[in-house]
């Protein structure tokens, strides 16, 4: 079933930080080997080199880009055809195009691109499991392709490294012939284990092949003349460059590439180099981000015309899904183009221009506004992300601010360009925002907060780079002078890194914003609960005060939840009207997605797995609940002779039974409550919430309660949760005093079940016992096999093993019980924060 599942669901952000915090060492050692390559580098030369690349090597570079994309789609095509999940092209083809633009400016990690990739993969309306299948089976197929092209270069022009590298040509035969070997390994073994067999492993890597050489040619192309390397001998250094960048898990290996590029190509000037890397980043990562992003708002346009008509018809729409993530890449991307331009020396000609039309001060406080706008801009992309209306607004606002501040600062029309492309791609995008959200109550990620803080440190760097050859002094903070570039520089690094701490702080101290709390009166859920057609006995829940609620239209339906994190977290299944219970969960799902949170449901049983799959959950079984079948119940016959006895036993020691009506407890709770507070000492224990009901007077008095009395008195009880249609009966507390007997729970048990029976309900529900019934075998899920390895071994924490056999004497069907969370990879997480929420809080998690 798990294969079956379509998850559309937002990224938690319970990311492992070693990824992220090693990542950020790669990138800052990438950094350090760039600059002692690029000693004494001039920036001015940089910009002339830029300028001056030729436009046929420019076209050509796009050319290769172009085919570099379209092998990409093909190989996703012939990778779909393979497994089985054949797509018509024109439906997959601006989907494979993103995917492609999204994994290549992200990189292929587990916690970047490949992740988005599976999203992305998902509007061709494939499962997650198969996303990343077609994910792995891509990234194998550019790395053969890699090796292979590899290889070819190593061994046949090898006569060229020994001349450019420094390589002996008999090393670089031999690296060229074990690369050779690998790929041939891979291909030998993988027609036997890889769906298409031979021809399928074959056509995926000449297709990869045709990837790489036209991504090389790309850079290639935009090399300077005075690089004398062929491409036979550049192909090797491009790949594995490529492959270093991907490995670093960096997002599109950024600073890494760089690097062995810079200290593996022959250049001189290096200067040349230099402006040919940021031309290949600008062409073959950031022009296709623009041109899915073009296709995604042209798609938006036709699909709702000239207006939104509702949240659903924006949620649907596959290019509203994707079109977070390529503007929030741009936005970012723009950000961080305005925080270069603004760290490094601005050009000579179009600032003395400006200057005859501007005065300075204007001059000097665009300089600054921009880069603080550029910071803004990196982090209104988290919210881009988010599909949040506000992030859309306020980026545009930026965009045209950034566009604005770009002129008066004196750098001209070709700076303000990129940003003026970005606004009109952005500005037809606006479906794809819906989200009510404010901005302000989101919470940037890790993984964002790093990319910030990189990006703040490499910009920095790079200026302080661009003007080593400055002499210092105090008084460059206030000067202000045209040719003043050091001046402007030391000011809005300055700025940007104390704007930057304190927007930081402030996300990460301040509190989330939960959802707005209703608090229904309890008189309005029993009505619905008792007008319910289909209700677990778990819905009286409802009545112990510590829920959210959201309702159906009508208010005859309800889900209860509760809010951990960014994670709405439902209480079983929807209670109320069957017809309404669909509707109600896509509203519900709806209302947790415009707040940016995800939604999870626990405790929910077999039957409401149809519509956790249409809701894109990931399902994991945590449980089985006990169920006495009414009809077949009694205590006849040799296999409940033991229940028979302590049954006799108890009523010959002066027990009785007798169950309390609603309206009959108030006058007993004071008796209640001296037994409860006797249990909870006796058992060093604490009152629970959320997954289980309290003793709280106001709550117990809404139910029957089952009492056991010994000469006259109560010793024991337990609260009835009665369900729809006297289907099934559920006990929720139970408590006993210590000086009653020790089969007072017995007893208690079997006679509520025989009063159940007479009162003509079908089934009774003993309760979960948690773990019980998860397979360990090798090739159940990792969380599964984790889960019966705690059920057998970790009895001294919990006994989940005496907790099952003691339910089992009463001959009961066991029941699956699952847990809905918005990926796989939530699950985990999504069990904890109902441990939390049931223990209330963290501090109490550990009390019994």
């Amino acid at each position: 079933m798990e294969a079956d599942k379509r998850r559309l669901r937002e990224r938690q952000s319970r990311a492992n930080p070693v990824p992220l915090i090693l990542a950020l060492l790669i990138f800052a050692a990438a950094i350090l080997a760039i600059h002692a390559r690029l000693d004494h580098l001039s920036m001015h030369l940089i910009y002339a080199r830029f300028s001056s690349l030729a436009l046929p090597a420019v076209l050509i570079a796009m050319l290769g880009m172009l085919a570099s994309y379209a092998a990409a789609m093909l190989r996703d095509s012939l990778t779909l055809r393979h497994l089985g999940l054949a797509r018509p092209w024109r439906d997959m083809a601006l989907i494979s195009f993103t995917a492609q633009a999204v994994g290549n400016s992200l990189g292929e990690t587990e916690l970047t691109g490949s992740a988005v990739r599976s999203r992305i993969y998902g509007g061709l309306g494939l499962s997650e499991d198969e996303s990343q299948a077609v994910t792995r089976m891509t990234r194998i197929s550019l790395t053969v392709g890699a090796l292979l092209l590899s290889g070819f270069g190593l061994v046949f022009r090898s006569e060229a490294f020994p001349v450019h590298f420094g390589i002996p040509d008999r090393a670089a035969i031999g690296m060229g012939c074990v690369l050779l070997a690998l790929v041939v390994w891979h291909i030998a073994n993988a027609s036997f284990l890889v769906p298409g067999g031979l021809t399928g492993v074959l056509a995926r890597v000449g297709v990869s092949l045709a990837d790489w050489v036209a991504a090389g040619l790309v850079l290639f192309a935009l090399l300077p003349a005075e690089t004398a390397v062929g491409f036979a001998a550049f192909v090797p250094v491009f790949a594995l460059a490529c492959l270093a960048g991907g490995m670093s898990g960096l997002p599109g290996g950024i600073g890494v590439f760089e690097a062995v590029i810079l200290l593996l190509v022959p250049a001189s000037p290096v200067e040349g180099l230099v402006a040919s890397l940021i031309a290949f980043r600008a062409i073959y990562y950031l022009l296709p981000l623009v041109i899915a992003a073009a296709g995604m708002s042209r798609r938006l346009l036709r699909r709702h015309g000239p207006a939104l008509q509702g949240v659903g018809r924006g949620a649907g729409d596959v290019a509203t899904l994707f079109a977070p993530v390529v503007f929030g890449l741009l936005a970012f991307v723009s950000g961080a183009y305005m925080l270069v331009a603004a760290m490094t020396p601005a050009l000579l000609a179009p600032l003395r221009a400006a200057a005859h039309y501007l005065p300075l001060p204007l001059i000097e406080l665009s300089h600054f506004l921009a880069s603080i706008v550029g910071l803004f801009l990196m982090i209104v992309a988290n919210g881009l992300s988010r599909r949040l209306s506000h992030a859309w607004m306020v980026a545009m606002g930026l965009l045209v601010a950034g566009i604005v501040l770009t002129l008066t600062k004196g750098a001209g029309l070709a700076e303000a360009l990129p940003l003026c492309v970005v606004l009109g791609v952005l500005g037809l995008s606006r479906p794809a925002f819906y989200r009510a959200t404010p901005l302000a109550a989101t919470r940037l990620t890790p993984v964002m907060a790093l990319a910030i803080l990189a990006t703040l440190g490499a910009v920095i760097w790079l200026g302080l780079f661009s003007y080593e050859h400055v002499d210092y002094r105090g008084e460059l903070w206030w000067q202000v002078a045209l040719q003043g570039g050091t001046s402007r520089f030391l000011r809005a690094a300055a700025g940007v890194s104390v704007l930057a701490f304190l927007i930081l702080a402030w996300n990460w101290l301040r509190p989330l914003r939960a959802p707005p709390q209703e608090t229904p009166e309890p008189s309005e859920i029993r009505e619905i609960l008792a007008g319910a057609d289909t209700a677990q006995p778990g819905a009286a829940l409802a009545l112990s005060g510590d829920k959210r609620f959201h309702f159906s239209p009508s208010r005859r339906s309800f889900i209860m939840f509760g809010v951990r994190g960014s994670s709405w977290i439902a209480m079983g299944e929807p209670a109320g009207l069957a017809e309404e219970i669909p509707s109600l969960v896509w509203s519900f799902r709806e209302a947790a997605d415009a707040a940016g949170a995800g939604i999870v449901f626990y405790g929910v049983g077999r039957s409401f797995l149809p519509l956790a799959v249409e809701l894109g959950l990931s399902v994991q079984k945590i449980g089985e609940t006990a169920i006495v079948p009414l009809t077949e119940f009694s205590l006849e016959g040799p296999g409940r002779s033991r229940m028979r006895q302590v049954y006799n036993r108890a009523g010959r020691d002066g027990l009785s039974f007798e169950v309390l009506p609603p309206e009959d407890v108030a006058g007993h709770m004071d008796r209640l409550q001296e037994i409860s507070d006797d249990w909870l000492d006796a058992h060093s224990g604490a009152e629970k919430g959320f997954s289980l009901g309290r003793f709280d007077p106001d709550y117990i008095a809404s139910f029957p309660v089952a009492v056991a009395r010994l000469d006259g008195e109560i010793v024991a009880f337990a609260n009835l949760w009665p369900g729809a249609g006297k289907q099934e009966i559920a006990i929720d507390l139970m408590r006993f005093s210590s000086a009653a007997p020790r089969a007072v729970m017995d007893y208690l048990f079997v006679s509520t079940m025989l009063w159940a029976k007479e009162a003509g309900y079908q089934r009774f529900d003993l309760g979960m016992a948690p773990l019980a019934g998860l397979e360990a075998h090798r090739l159940a899920p990792a969380m599964t096999r984790i889960g019966a390895f705690l059920f057998e071994h970790a009895n001294a924490v919990y006994g989940f093993e005496g907790l099952r056999a003691y339910k089992d004497k009463f001959h009961p069907v066991w029941e699956p019980v699952y847990l809905a969370a918005p990926n796989a990879r939530a699950l985990p997480g999504a069990l904890a924060d109902v441990g939390i929420l049931t223990s209330g809080g963290l501090t109490r998690i550990f009390h019994k």
